[in-house]
This record gives C-alpha cells, structure tokens and sequence, in this order.
C-alpha cells in the first residue's frame, strides 16, 4: 500500500479538525488535496530597554537590558496530501469523521476526475463541489511556489558531485515553458501571472508509460514500475547506432550509444527480456520523446527557462536525467531542464488559490514549513535508505503564512542580477562536509 496511505492518519491530515477551505486535484491517476488550517503555537518575544538616558553605572545597576515573554499566536497553515485515486473514498471518510470547524460549504476541484468524483465527493463531505479551469489552476500552482518557496527549482546532474543543483529565487519568474506531465503532456507558454496560452501537448504520457508498463510486465503499480526501470538495462532492448553501424555515425555527429530504436532489439531475437529492462526501455522511450517535444517549443518560441511538474516525474533519478539529456543534446546545452520540487501539486494549489481569492492570498508571503513536509521522499516503499535520499517525491507538504508580505530589497539596483554573498552547500562538497562535521562535533550526544 501507498506510503501516504499506510501512515498514521492523523500524521497525514495534520490539524484536519481545524480546516477551514478544501481544494482538490484529481487527475487520471492520483488526488491531490489541499486544506487551510489554523495552528497555535508559542513565540518568544524580546523587550528590550534603553538606559542611555541614565547618567552613570550606580543608576543602571540592577535595571535589565531585555525581558523574554512567551506568547501564543495562531497563524495559518496550508496542507497539501497525495494519494492514488484508488484510496480516494476512504480519505473522504477519514475527513468527513474528523471534520469539525469548517468555515466553507464549497470545496474548490480541478482536474479530470473533478468530474468523475463530483457526486462521490459531494455525499461524503456535504460539500459544493465547484469546478475550476484545470489549465488555470496550474499555472497559478506554479506562479504561487516559484515566487514563494525558496530553491523550487533544480538541475538534475547525475554524475555531478551534488546531483541537485537548486535554483536562486529568481524575482522575475516571468516567461517560461511548463512541460504538465500527468496521464498525458500539456505544454505552456507563461509571459505572465495571467497570461499563458497552451501552445502544444501530446497524448504520450505518464499514463502512456504504466498503461504499456502494466501490459509489458503485468505491473499494475506505478511506483512499482518505477522501481523495475531502475533496475533495468535499457541497452538489452534498445537497438543503438553502434548496433546498426558497428560504431558511432560521426559524419551525422551521433554517437554509437545513442538509442537508434527503442524496442528495436525486441523485433530481431526471440529471447525473453526481463521486467526491468523493458521499463527502463520503456521510460527511456516516453522521456526521450517528451524531452524533444520540449526543446522543439523552446526553440520556436525563443524561452530558455523551461520547467517540467507532474507526477509522471516523481523526482525519479532516471527520468530526470533521460530528460535533462535529451534537452541537453537537442539544444546543445542552450536551454537547462528545471525540475520542480512540489511537481505534483501546482494544481491543488491553484485550485485553493481560486477558492481564496476574497482573502487576497497574494498580500501575505508564504514559507514551506519543513517539520510537516515529507522531504526528499522514496519513488517506491520498498527502496533503502540511501535510495530513498535520492528521489523528490512528496507525500505531504505544508506552508505557514507569513502576516506580511516579503519584498525585494529596494536599495539593489537590479534585483534580478543581484547574487547574494553566500555558500551553496549542495554544490560546494568540502564547505558541506566541514560544517556537517562542526554540526556533529557540536552536538551535546543527547538524541
């Protein structure tokens, strides 16, 4: 069973008694849900005094320089939770058990299955379903968490020292591609936080990939599949250049490891091939032809910073990298694949965003809060430790609101040239293994 599903529940729908507005994203194959709480929690608060006034030592004997008071405050909280569509009936009774507080009579939904789960959701909850633009709410998903939450995007480098390479917040995020990839591929040009137009998509997708997985390998799990490509040799299936012409094609610049026909081994032999090297064939195939289908509209419409979200990529190592190379070869290196940390749920968040409007979400900033969020989570249960580290798959999300909105500083000349004086220790391997080492040193031995 499903990680996000086999948890604790109440470590799942965290503060659930206190929501008060729902939004959901249900695609073909995975619901994305998204509720607002309010938490309360203690705050020191630091007084300080000013004694200038006092002429000599003797009076300011004994006076103190600060005082300490604990406060409570109550602040908001979004949730954002995942799960395949298959559990979706037993979270909506979870909720409708739990559900207390709620201010709302109308829940926000997106996405395709809005439609197939309307009367579903309706029953159990006691809630209006309203239906939002798809499109829409996934541009305002994705708008929302390259403005607010820092290092959202990130290069995949496999064979680099650090193989994530995060992004700055960039304070104008404005144009960039969206490569959607969810059962299928929709393609977005965004030149601005209302202006996007879908130039391009195909039906070639994530549900290309575990439709043909589920009948190659009788894998009905998408996680699993995920799990057999890892461990697949893509080369035992695929027909390469070297394989046709002995070597590499120098005169047309490909080289002999390049893929020539994916499959293409499987028409000219009759021996059995193994599970993992036709899902590793198979995402091969579906990323390579995502990848160019990217380039090409990057090409045409002159953008250089083009992002990939969905859950088709589920921060698996072996997609991001097929398709950082496949960029990478079909630019020349002109244009960087961006991958996004919360890929999955730009549509919930979209979908909340509409739902709250009249609240004006965009005067407050918001802060991913790390205790609640899952982390760099595994593709797949079963994976080890050391794997799991190596996927960016959330099971949970949680942001806190900020009362006030953060700006740029408006002393910098040009905000979007500035390059702040610190160390990134993801890309800097001696100044990481240093302060890890002081960190550890300073520890007290208490766990």
């Amino acid at each position: 069973m499903d990680k996000s599903i086999t948890l604790p529940p109440d470590e799942i729908f965290r503060n659930l008694e206190n929501a008060k507005r729902f939004a959901i994203d249900i695609g073909g194959s995975l619901t994305k849900l998204a509720y607002y709480s309010t938490v309360q929690h203690k705050v020191a608060k630091v007084r300080s005094f000013d004694h200038s006034a006092k002429v000599s030592l003797q009076e300011t004997d004994g006076d103190p320089l600060y005082e300490i008071s604990v406060q409570e405050e109550i602040t908001a909280r979004l949730h954002f939770i995942k799960f395949e569509n298959a559990y979706i009936e037993t979270c909506l009774d979870f909720i409708k058990d739990h559900l207390v507080n709620t201010e709302t009579k109308v829940i926000k939904a997106t996405g395709g299955g809005a439609h197939k789960f309307k009367d579903l959701i309706e029953k159990k909850l006691k809630l209006k379903v309203d239906k939002e633009d798809e499109m829409t709410c996934l541009i305002k998903g994705c708008n929302f968490v390259l403005k607010n939450i820092p290092h959202e995007a990130f290069v995949y480098a496999k064979h680099a020292d650090s193989e994530f390479r995060f992004q700055h917040t960039h304070p104008d995020i404005f144009p960039y591609l969206l490569i959607n990839i969810g059962s299928g591929v929709s393609i977005v040009k965004v030149e601005a936080e209302d202006k996007f137009e879908r130039i391009g998509g195909s039906s070639i997708g994530g549900g290309t990939f575990w439709g043909l997985g589920a009948l190659l390998t009788k894998t009905k799990r998408f996680d699993e599949l995920l799990q057999l490509a890892s461990k697949g040799q893509h080369t035992n299936v695929d027909m390469l250049v070297k394989d046709i012409y002995g070597g590499a094609y120098g005169s047309l610049g490909l080289t002999g490891d390049l893929i020539a026909s994916s499959f293409g081994k499987s028409a000219t032999t009759d021996k059995e091939f193994s599970k993992e090297d036709m899902a590793k064939s198979l995402l091969h195939m579906i990323s390579n032809d995502i990848g160019q289908l990217a380039c090409l509209y990057a090409k045409l419409h002159n953008l250089t910073r083009v992002y990939f979200g969905g859950f088709f990529i589920r921060g698996h190592p072996v997609t991001m990298h097929t398709i950082t190379y496949s960029i990478n070869f079909f630019t020349k290196g002109e244009v960087q694949a961006l991958f996004l940390r919360h890929e999955g749920y730009l549509g919930a968040i979209g979908a909340f965003l509409k739902g709250a409007e009249e609240d004006n979400p965009n005067q407050y900033s918001w802060g991913e809060n790390y205790a609640g969020s899952s982390g760099l989570m595994s593709v797949s249960p079963e994976l080890n430790p050391i794997q799991r580290a190596r996927s960016g798959t959330f099971d949970m999300l949680e942001m806190d609101r900020l009362e006030r909105q953060l700006v740029n500083l408006p002393l910098l000349q040009d905000a979007t040239s500035y390059i702040p004086d610190t160390v990134d220790l993801t890309e800097d391997a001696l100044a990481r293994e240093y302060w890890l080492y002081c960190f550890e040193e300073a520890l007290d031995g208490n766990t």
